[in-house]
């Protein structure tokens, strides 16, 4: 699962305090995550970004999900929002208790917020709490686990032509499309493996 986290720079020291607790909870959760300031939670190759850059994609394309952290009022938050909801991408939007946010709430509107976007006002600790449940949501019973194994492969140039016209067509790396037809070509499809997963 793929992540990205919004939160407006401010010079409060408790702002840091909550984004460091955010995530805190992203890295146990095992989730890939990338922030608005540009830190992500592995490196991620260069040809990997080199092929999202060629494909005319963003990062935020790829990811599944976002988590925006709205105490400090910013024009980016607006644009995350509706990008969230016209691609029904699944948004935990929080903000403190303690500071008036209505602008956005009024963006939003209680009848216009749609199902997937959820909006939570926190105070202390209560911000752990709504991303922790949030992930948890999002993963089911049993979390994605992180590409995190090197598997060297040889292919020939005509896999590679293929895979590089896949990819692009998809507007994917590589390496994304592979580990996406493993997951659901071969291990979903193959009852056999299924029936040994009931077994263990």
């Amino acid at each position: 699962m793929r992540v990205y986290f919004f939160q407006a720079p401010s010079d409060k020291p408790r702002f840091e305090n909550i984004r460091m607790e955010i995530l805190e909870v992203l890295d146990m959760k095992k989730v890939f995550y990338v922030t608005s300031d540009g830190k992500n939670s592995l490196d991620i190759p260069a040809e990997e970004l080199e092929a999202l850059n060629e494909s005319g994609g963003s990062m935020l394309d790829k990811m599944d999900a976002l988590v925006i952290e709205g105490s400090t009022p910013d024009a980016d938050i607006g644009y995350l929002l509706a990008y969230a909801m016209s691609l029904r991408r699944p948004t935990l939007y929080l903000y403190d208790k303690d500071i008036s946010n209505k602008g956005v709430l009024k963006f939003l509107g209680n009848r216009q917020i749609p199902g997937h976007i959820h909006v939570k006002s926190y105070s202390g600790e209560q911000v752990k709490d709504f991303v922790d449940k949030f992930i948890t949501d999002l993963q089911g019973d049993e979390a994605e686990e992180l590409p995190s194994i090197k598997f060297t492969l040889r292919i020939t140039p005509q896999m590679e032509r293929y895979l590089q016209w896949k990819a692009k067509k998809f507007k994917m790396t590589k390496a994304d499309f592979l580990r996406e037809k493993i997951s659901v070509e071969l291990i979903e499809k193959d009852e056999e493996y299924q029936k040994y997963l009931k077994k263990k």
